[in-house]
C-alpha cells in the first residue's frame, strides 16, 4: 500500500472555475458548525482528471484534499485508498486506513463488523474450491481472530494456556475439559450466538441477514458465511481476468464495505457519554482512480460499484467519498452519474442526495499554482475520555445518593395523551362534504391572471416588463378531479401576488410588473415534456416577439413526477430561471437553475419519522369506554403504502424506511391494470380491498402500528372507503400519517364522516389561528379569506407556497437590473434572496439551488372542526427558535 505524504509543505488544488466554493464546502462538509449535520448523507462525489493527463494530476488533487484533515496528524479520522494491483479489495485498505492513526485524544470508531467479514473473507479467498472450511471451522477461526485483537475474549482465551504443549494426566483432562470450557469454548459459544442475533435475527441491526435475504428464524451466522465461501471460492480461483473471478470479488467487496458502513453508519451525535461525543468530523475516504485498464483501475472501480450499490440503503449518513482520476466510461453509465461543476458539487456536500456526480477538471489550471485548502479545525479535546468519565461518574453518583432519598424524582411517566386530541378524523359534529365548483373557480382565477396581465402590458411604454410561465395540470372537470389537485388554490395564490407586484409598481420604479403565462401541462402533468420543449423553442424565436413577453423564468411542476423531473432537467439546459411550488423529491433537483421551494423528501420524511417514533398518536387497544379520555402510544411499527414508478412516492417511502427506527410493512399499491414489480421484502396491492386486508392482518399482528401514506391522495380516499365499508379493523380507530397529498382532500370534508380514523398530515404553511404563525402568515390568510370566502383549501399551503415562490421570482427579476435577461435572473436568485413571506421566512442559500433554508414544514392534526398544528418546524417567523426539539431536525 502506498503511503500518504506527510510532509507539512501542502500541495495545492488546481484553480479551476468554482475552486473557491468548493474547498470551502469541502471544509464545512467535514467539519460542520453544528454536530447534527454530520448525519447529512453527502453523495459520491468523482473528479475527473484529463483523458491524457500525468498521474501526477491526480495525485496532486488527492494530497490537497488529504492534507486538509491533518498535515502532521489526524486531525480528521480519513484515509487514502490507492489502487495497487496487490490490493483486490480496496474495502480492506479502507477499514485499515480508518483506524490507524486516530485525532488526538479522541476515540477510535471500532470496527466490529468490519474485522469480523475481513476474517471471513481472508479464509474465503484462501479456501480451495468447493472445499471450504464448514461453518464449526470459520467460526473457530475467526473467533480466534477475534481473540488475538484483545478485550475480553483475548484475555479469556489467554488464559486458557498455550496450544502447543499438551498436558497429560488428570490435570491435562481438567484443563481441557474445565478449564478451556470456561475460557475458550463457553465465551466462543456466547459470542457466536451474540453474533448471529446482532447480524442475522434483530429486527433493527440484522443487516447481514438482509444482504444475503436471509430469513429471522434461517441458517446461523457462520453457515451463511460458509455458503458465501462456496458460492465464491471457486470464482476466485480462475485467472484474475476471468469475469467470474471479478463477480466473486465484486460479492466479497460489497460485503466487506457493507459491514464497513455499517460500522460508520451513525455519528455519534451529542449524548452524555463521553466516548460518544469523540465524533466531531465526517470520515472521508479519498479514492485514487487510475486509468481503465491501468492496473488498480478494476480494484478501484470495484470498491466506487459496491459503494454505489450500498449507499442508498444505508440507514445513516456513511463517510464522505471522493475519488479522483479517471472514471471509465463504463463506470459513469453504470452508477448513473450527474456531470456538473466545483460550485454546483460544493452545494451537494451537504445535501442528502446519493446520486453520484461527476465534475470535469480542466487540464489548464494544473499547469499554474493552485489553492491551499487550510487544515480544518475540528473540536479538540482537554482531557481524555477516561478522565471525563471519571468526572461523570463522580456526579451521578452524587445525584444517585440525592435520588435515593427522593426516589419519586426520577420517575416520569410516559406521555399517554394523544397528540392533537384524543378524536378521530370526525367525532359526529360534521358529516357533510364541502361543495367545490371546480369549473367556475378555475375559470375565474384565469380570468383574474388574464385581466391583471392587461394592466401590466400597460406599464411596458415607461419600463420594462416581462413574462413568466406557471405550469399547472389539465383544468379540473369535475369536483372528484378538483379535490385531488391542488392547482385551484395555487393558481389564485399567483393571481395574488401578481396584483400585489401590480399595485406596487405605480409608485416603486424598481419593481418589473410581471405577466403570466398559464401553461397546461396535462393530466398530473403527464405531458409536462412535450409542454416544456414547445416552451424552448419559444424561447429559440423570442427576439421576434414584444419586449414584455420575453419569458425570463419558470413557476410551477407542483407535482414530483418522472414528468415534471424530465422537464426541469430540459429546462435546465437552456439556463432556464425555475422556482418550483409543491413538488418535494430530492430526485427533482436536476439543475443548478431550479429553485426547489418547499422542503425535501428527505427532510420532511426524518421529521415524520422521529414524530412517528416518539409522540403518542396511536390508540392504545382495548379502551372500550366510549366517555373515557383515549390514551395513545408512540408508533412502534409502520405500514408503508407506496406506488411503485411515482417518483413522489417512492423518493417519499424510501426516505421515511431509512429514518424510522421501528418495524415496517411495505406495501406496493396501485389500482391500474398495468403489471409492476416489486422489492424483496415488499407486499404487493392492486385493489381497495385488497389493502385492507394487508393492512388490517398488520395491526392484528402489532396494535401499535401507524400507516404511512405515501401513495395519491386518490388511492387513498379509495382505502378509506374500502376501510368503512369492510369495518374489519376499525373498532380501535385507523392512525394515518401522510404528507402534503392528502391535504386537498381532507380540507374538503371527504374524512368528515369517518369516526375510526386519525389522520396526521404534513403542510407548508402555519393556520391563521396558530400563535406561532407570524403577522404575514395571518395577513395573508385574511386577504384570502376575504377575496375567496368559499374556498375549503383555506388551510391549505397550496395558495401561500405559490404566492411566496412567485415573490422570490420577481424579487430576483427586480434584482437583475436594467436588461432583465434570464442570466442576470439567475445571477439574482444566487444572491441570497430573503424575506418573511406566507410560508414563514424564506431564506435560500447563497451557494445551492437547494430549498429555503430552515423552510416551514407542519404537520396538521386533521380533526372535525380546523386543522390543528402538532408539529412546527424550521423558521415559520423571524422570532421562531433556530434550536428545535425532536421532531424537527435544524
Amino acid at each position: 500500500m502506498r503511503s500518504a505524504n506527510n510532509s507539512v509543505e501542502p500541495s495545492s488544488f488546481p484553480d479551476d472555475a468554482g475552486a473557491d466554493y468548493f474547498i470551502r464546502e469541502y471544509r464545512t462538509a467535514v467539519n460542520p458548525a453544528r454536530r447534527d449535520l454530520l448525519e447529512n448523507k453527502p453523495p459520491l462525489l468523482l473528479l475527473s482528471t484529463p483523458a491524457d493527463a500525468p498521474e501526477a494530476h491526480t495525485h496532486r488533487v488527492l494530497e490537497a484534499l488529504r492534507w486538509a484533515l491533518g498535515p502532521e496528524y489526524k486531525r480528521v479520522p480519513h484515509t487514502v485508498l490507492y489502487a495497487e494491483e496487490d490490493v483486490p479489495l480496496l474495502t480492506v485498505q479502507a477499514g485499515r486506513g480508518l483506524e490507524f492513526d486516530i485525532p488526538r485524544r479522541s476515540t477510535p470508531d471500532r470496527f466490529p463488523n468490519f474485522w469480523l467479514m475481513a476474517d471471513v473473507v481472508a479464509q474465503i479467498q484462501e479456501s480451495r474450491p468447493g472445499g471450504g472450511l464448514g461453518a464449526r471451522k470459520l467460526r473457530d477461526h475467526v473467533y480466534r481472530q477475534r481473540a488475538e485483537r484483545g478485550g475480553l475474549p483475548g484475555l479469556l482465551w489467554h488464559m486458557g494456556g498455550t496450544d502447543t504443549a499438551p498436558i497429560g494426566g488428570v490435570y491435562g483432562f481438567f484443563v481441557g475439559l474445565v478449564w478451556h470450557s470456561l475460557t475458550r469454548t463457553l465465551p466462543r459459544w456466547i459470542w457466536a450466538r451474540r453474533q448471529n442475533r446482532k447480524l442475522v435475527r434483530s429486527k433493527r441491526s440484522g443487516w447481514l441477514g438482509k444482504h444475503l435475504n436471509a430469513t429471522a428464524g434461517g441458517a446461523p451466522v457462520f453457515e451463511l458465511l460458509d455458503q458465501v465461501g462456496a458460492r465464491q471460492s471457486p470464482r476466485l480461483s480462475l485467472e484474475p481476468s476471468h469475469p467470474r473471478h471479478k463477480e466473486g470479488l465484486a460479492a466479497l467487496e460489497l460485503l466487506l464495505l457493507r459491514a464497513l458502513l455499517e460500522d460508520l453508519r451513525k455519528p455519534a451525535v451529542g449524548r452524555l457519554l463521553p466516548k460518544r461525543r469523540r465524533r466531531v468530523a465526517r470520515p472521508v475516504l479519498l479514492v485514487e482512480i487510475p486509468p481503465e485498464g491501468a492496473p488498480g483501475a478494476d480494484a478501484a472501480e470495484r470498491f466506487l460499484r459496491a459503494l454505489h450499490t450500498l449507499q442508498p440503503g444505508l440507514d445513516g449518513p456513511g463517510p464522505l467519498v471522493i475519488a479522483v482520476g479517471r472514471p471509465s466510461g463504463s463506470l459513469q453509465a453504470e452508477l448513473g452519474v450527474e456531470r456538473t461543476n466545483l460550485r454546483r458539487a460544493s452545494s451537494l456536500l451537504h445535501s442528502s442526495n446519493p446520486r453520484p456526480v461527476v465534475v470535469p477538471l480542466e487540464d489548464e489550471p494544473f499547469e499554474r499554482p493552485g489553492l491551499q485548502i487550510p487544515p480544518v479545525q475540528p473540536r479538540k479535546f482537554t482531557m481524555g475520555w477516561r478522565a471525563v468519565t471519571a468526572v461523570e461518574l463522580a456526579a451521578l453518583a452524587t445525584l444517585l445518593v440525592g435520588g435515593a432519598l427522593a426516589p419519586g424524582f426520577w420517575e416520569t411517566p410516559p406521555e399517554t395523551r394523544c397528540v392533537g386530541g384524543d378524536r378521530p378524523a370526525a367525532a359526529g359534529s360534521q358529516t357533510e362534504r364541502v361543495e367545490v365548483r371546480p369549473k367556475e373557480w378555475y375559470q375565474d382565477a384565469q380570468n383574474r391572471i388574464d385581466k391583471q396581465n392587461q394592466e401590466a402590458e400597460k406599464y411596458a411604454e415607461t419600463r420594462a416588463v416581462r413574462t413568466v410561465v406557471l405550469f399547472e395540470s389539465t383544468p379540473p372537470t369535475s369536483a372528484e378531479d378538483t379535490i385531488f389537485d391542488g392547482a385551484i388554490p395555487e393558481l389564485r395564490g399567483a393571481a395574488m401576488w401578481q396584483q400585489r407586484l401590480i399595485e406596487d409598481a405605480a409608485s416603486d420604479s424598481s419593481r418589473v410588473p410581471l405577466r403570466v403565462e398559464v401553461r397546461r401541462a396535462g393530466a398530473g402533468f403527464r405531458e409536462a415534456v412535450p409542454a416544456v420543449r414547445d416552451l424552448i423553442q419559444e424561447v429559440k424565436q423570442e427576439n421576434s416577439k414584444k419586449a414584455y413577453e420575453q419569458i425570463v423564468g419558470v413557476l410551477g411542476f407542483a407535482q414530483s413526477t418522472k414528468e415534471t423531473q424530465a422537464a426541469v432537467k430540459e429546462l435546465g439546459a437552456i439556463g432556464m430561471p425555475m422556482v418550483g411550488t409543491t413538488a418535494t423529491a430530492d430526485e427533482m433537483q436536476q439543475s443548478d437553475s431550479y429553485w426547489p421551494f418547499t422542503p425535501a423528501n428527505s427532510t420532511e420524511a426524518g421529521i415524520e419519522a422521529a414524530f412517528a417514533a416518539h409522540s403518542p398518536l396511536v390508540a392504545k387497544p382495548g379502551q372500550t369506554d366510549p366517555h373515557a379520555q383515549v390514551e395513545c402510544v408512540p408508533a412502534g411499527h409502520a405500514v408503508i403504502v407506496r406506488t411503485p414508478d411515482d417518483l413522489y412516492s417512492e423518493s417519499l417511502a424510501d426516505r421515511f424506511q431509512q429514518a424510522f427506527k421501528g418495524g415496517e410493512t411495505v406495501i406496493s399499491f396501485r389500482q391500474d391494470s398495468q403489471p409492476f414489480a416489486t422489492q424483496g421484502g415488499t407486499q404487493k396491492a392492486t385493489t381497495a380491498d385488497q389493502l385492507v386486508g394487508q393492512v388490517c392482518q398488520a395491526l392484528k399482528a402489532e396494535p401499535d402500528t401507524v400507516v404511512y401514506w405515501t401513495a395519491r391522495a386518490k388511492d387513498f380516499t379509495a382505502f378509506v372507503r374500502a376501510m368503512d365499508t369492510n369495518g374489519t379493523c376499525i373498532e380501535n380507530d385507523l392512525t394515518v400519517l401522510g404528507g402534503n397529498e392528502l391535504t386537498n382532500v381532507a380540507l374538503t370534508g371527504q374524512y368528515a364522516d369517518k369516526d375510526w380514523l386519525r389522520l396526521y398530515h404534513s403542510a407548508h404553511r402555519l393556520p391563521e389561528e396558530d400563535s406561532r404563525a407570524s403577522a404575514k402568515t395571518k395577513d395573508f390568510v385574511r386577504q384570502y379569506n376575504r377575496q375567496y370566502p368559499q374556498d375549503p383549501w383555506r388551510q391549505d399551503g397550496h395558495s401561500a407556497v405559490s404566492y411566496d415562490a412567485f415573490h422570490v421570482l420577481s424579487r430576483a427579476v427586480d434584482n437583475a437590473g436594467s436588461t432583465v435577461r434570464r442570466e442576470s435572473v439567475l445571477t439574482a436568485l444566487r444572491n441570497n434572496i430573503t424575506f418573511d413571506g406566507a410560508t414563514g421566512v424564506v431564506s435560500f442559500s447563497e451557494f445551492s439551488s437547494g430549498p429555503p433554508k430552515r423552510k416551514t414544514l407542519v404537520i396538521l392534526r386533521q380533526s372535525a372542526g380546523e386543522p390543528e398544528a402538532v408539529v412546527a418546524c424550521g423558521a415559520y417567523s423571524l422570532t421562531a427558535p433556530k434550536q428545535q426539539d425532536s421532531p424537527c431536525r435544524d
